[in-house]
């Protein structure tokens, strides 16, 4: 850690208390849709009254004390939460809470986040997690709280499809190789091969609480899935969709907007008025899709993946 960091810190981690959540769930709601994923965890713990280890708070040194002005969630992947304060405090919060993630936090799967907040906090622990694997600066947020616009999908000869739907159990053998195969194409690596079982047990539990939505036709000459998203995080009202995907030799026909339009319909009837889900700003057609569907765009995302 370098003498200008530490010189620097006058915000610090620590770690979560019990009396700190309601606090740390106000400042999550002041964006719901950027906030969404360490909001769960605060829910999380609300609600069961158990703190997640990987829950911090930001402090501050305010007199004989240490005032909140921000928080972390430090999972897989890092995600903060930093309220605007004035630029003198926002330049020493960034760098004490830099210097505290460096010593604190080991180096994680990724940062995400707001793409501002994100990208500052990379460029000032990058000497010591870096090199990156990827640095996706502009993922574009966007969010549906209406009536989602339905377009039919464009007739495929053959192609007898079913309804959009929850997915169930006996729905998991031929989900896993869906999810996989969207996994790879979107992050880069098999989670089969790496984190087989943690990944498993997120889909299992996405399926049994009723967050992963399937549409099974006929690809290839047989019945398998051939369009899925999961609700991959839950709070604030907010439903952050995931893993949208759609069979291979059946992409370009409509079947994305047709299937999320229902899972938006379905999602805002039974689990949150709100959905989101953030994107590559290079990848036009899902831009093109989200558009269609009525979803607007609120903000810009950045991940740096690890």
């Amino acid at each position: 850690m370098t003498d200008s960091l530490l010189r620097r810190a006058q915000h610090s981690l620590a770690p979560a208390q019990r009396r700190d959540l309601e606090e740390i769930r106000a400042m999550c709601a002041e964006d719901p849709v950027a906030n969404v994923v360490p909001m769960a965890h605060v829910e999380g713990a609300l609600s069961s009254g158990s703190l997640p280890a990987g829950l911090w708070t930001v402090r501050r040194r305010a007199g004989w004390g240490r005032e909140i002005t921000g928080a972390v969630w430090a999972g897989a992947n890092v995600c903060a939460v930093l309220p605007e304060v004035d630029p003198e405090t926002g330049e020493e919060r960034m760098a004490g809470l830099a210097a505290a993630l460096v010593s604190r936090v080991s180096r994680p799967a990724a940062l995400v986040g707001p793409a501002a907040t994100t990208l500052d906090l990379w460029g000032r622990v990058e000497p010591w997690w870096g090199p990156a694997r990827e640095v996706r600066a502009r993922q574009v947020s966007m969010r549906i709280d209406g009536q989602a616009r339905h377009v039919p999908p464009l007739a495929v000869p053959s192609l007898a499809l079913d309804a959009v739907r929850p997915a169930r159990e006996d729905d998991y053998d031929a989900l896993l190789p869906a999810c996989v195969h969207m996994f790879i194409g979107e992050v880069g690596y098999d989670p089969m091969r790496h984190g087989r079982a943690s990944y498993e047990d997120r889909l299992h539990r996405l399926v049994t609480a009723g967050r992963a939505y399937v549409q099974f036709g006929i690809a290839e000459g047989r019945r398998q899935i051939v369009f899925k998203a999961e609700v991959g995080a839950l709070a604030g009202g907010v439903a952050q969709l995931q893993g949208v995907w759609v069979h291979p030799h059946l992409r370009g026909r409509g079947l994305a907007r047709a299937g999320l339009a229902a899972v938006v319909e379905a999602v805002r009837a039974d689990i949150a008025p709100t959905v989101s889900l953030y994107v590559n700003d290079f990848n036009a057609p899902a831009l093109a899709t989200y558009d269609a569907v009525g979803f607007v765009r609120v903000g810009t995302f950045a991940t740096v993946m690890f």
